[in-house]
């Protein structure tokens, strides 16, 4: 199907129906949407339906005992029932004039049964009938943080540019309650499982509309019609940068998916022409899509891919240009002009004063950390600024270094203000790798990292990862940019 405007009220729901409630709101799925709407300050009116419970109360509200009891229309009914009573659940739909449905309940195609597969077959004809938009089933179904609504507990309240579309449940609830560590917050989240009615593509096409989404990120298992999804992301993709992670890619991986999704899940071959035709940013893992999102949020467009790296110390400052080199950026020479420069900076003894830069002294002071960025800055070899190692955390500082709290502030300040205005418009990132020290220094390493990040300066959890994500997010621009000379 194409998008059915009729649908969007679901993302922003006044009324919605609960059926399936649970009075065991510990239990996942049932009350716990309850909970999760509740924390999430939803101001709407929630129905809860269960005919066993019929007149006791769930979380302050009283359980009715059928669609046809609600006293209103309904913009949203979640469904949490068992698998063979779907349909019928499906049937007071319709004749309640309640269209839009989110299927939470499981079991069906993807168990690979006879009968999974005629329960499916049934609620695919009820839908067709009664011209129902189904998210799911099998799915998680929605986070909207404008609209207070969720899944699951705990839900950063506050919302933001990235949608985030997956066929996996999990994956929502693992993106959805990292994403902060990465300064990443949502406009929507859609978790649509076994797709019956609705596709990747058809919340694709409402997210290239939506007001509030900035990046796309998916996580696609099968599609239904690869074309029109090709299509859409080379219209959206320039406009919106799209993220996809393509599971199912391997043969265990495409026999997972069967049992996850009942989806098919497609040849490598294909899907790696369809990233090159469609400039689509390619992820291979939840991690590197997080990476990937944090960067479009935080780094200014470039097409460079020249870095220069700031920290390192003998053999890593080696395995530096590696990483950096094998990931498919550059890591050029200095100018012998900046070398004169660092000179004056840093002592040729114990220290490397060239690209990357090795050398421990700016552990000690601020001001030389800030003098050696802006240097480098001012090479025109250097497109990208790159601080690795953790300058902070690094395993086995010199002694007489003291790491306290009060280091992080005046440090993640300092980091602001160089980047602000003293990398000459060029990007600066940091590589934070996890705390190898004292477990007391933990929470004020992370709020380092936090304070960094709402200074806009993204925060890598390895170099490694930082190389990917910038090589990628440079390959997009490239991308962009051809397609923009083909116009003209």
């Amino acid at each position: 199907m194409t998008w059915n405007t009729e649908f969007e009220v679901a993302f922003n729901p006044k009324t919605i129906a609960l059926v399936g409630a649970s009075t065991k709101t510990e239990t996942f799925g049932g009350g716990s949407f309850i909970i999760s709407m509740q924390e999430l300050g939803f101001e709407g009116r929630i129905y809860p339906i269960n005919p066993k419970a019929e007149g006791m109360e769930i979380k302050g509200l009283k359980v009715l005992p059928n669609l046809k009891s609600v006293p209103e229309p309904i913009d949203l009914v979640i469904i949490t029932v068992p698998a063979p009573i779907v349909p019928s659940v499906l049937e007071d739909c319709i004749k309640v004039n309640a269209r839009n449905v989110h299927i939470f309940t499981a079991g069906f195609e993807e168990t690979g049964d006879k009968e999974g597969e005629e329960l499916g077959t049934r609620i695919k004809e009820l839908a067709r009938q009664g011209r129902l938009r189904i998210i799911g089933p099998n799915g998680m179904g929605l986070y909207v943080p404008n609209g207070r609504i969720g899944t699951f507990s705990a839900l950063p309240h506050d919302s933001g540019p990235v949608a985030f579309v997956s066929q996996s449940g999990g994956h929502c609830n693992e993106f959805t309650h990292s994403a902060a560590e990465y300064g990443i917050r949502f406009s929507k989240v859609i978790s649509y499982g076994n797709a019956y009615t609705m596709d990747s593509a058809d919340y694709l096409e409402y997210l290239a509309e939506d007001s509030e989404t900035e990046i796309i990120t998916m996580y696609i298992e099968g599609i239904q019609d690869g074309r029109r999804l090709a299509k859409l992301v080379r219209e959206i993709n320039p406009k919106k940068p799209i993220i996809i992670w393509k599971g199912g890619l391997t043969k265990s991986g495409a026999r997972v998916v069967r049992s996850h999704t009942a989806s098919l899940a497609g040849d490598n071959d294909i899907w790696s022409s369809f990233f090159k035709q469609t400039g689509a940013v390619r992820a291979n893992s939840l991690d590197e899509i997080m990476d990937l999102a944090m960067t479009f949020l935080y780094v200014a467009p470039t097409t460079g891919n020249r870095m220069g790296i700031i920290g390192g110390g003998g053999g890593r400052s080696v395995s530096s240009a590696d990483v950096c080199t094998n990931e498919g950026l550059e890591v050029p020479t200095l100018s012998k002009e900046t070398v004169d420069k660092l000179k004056t900076l840093v002592p040729m003894a114990g220290n490397i004063i060239q690209n990357p830069t090795d050398t421990i002294l700016m552990l000690y002071d601020l001001n030389l950390l800030a003098g050696m960025t802006e240097l480098v800055a001012t090479d025109p070899s250097i497109d990208i600024l790159i601080n690795d190692p953790p300058f902070i955390l690094m395993r086995g500082v010199p002694s007489g270094i003291m790491f306290s709290d009060e280091l992080f502030q005046p440090l993640a300040e300092r980091i602001g203000d160089i980047s602000r205005s003293g990398t000459r418009n060029k990007p600066l990132v940091i590589v934070s790798q996890p705390w190898k020290g004292e477990p007391s220094m933990m929470s004020a390493v992370e709020q380092f990292e936090k304070e960094v990040l709402d200074m806009g300066v993204p925060v890598y959890r390895s170099l490694r990862r930082a190389s990917r994500a910038l090589a990628k997010f440079i390959e997009y621009h490239r991308f962009i940019e051809r397609v923009r000379i083909r116009k003209e």
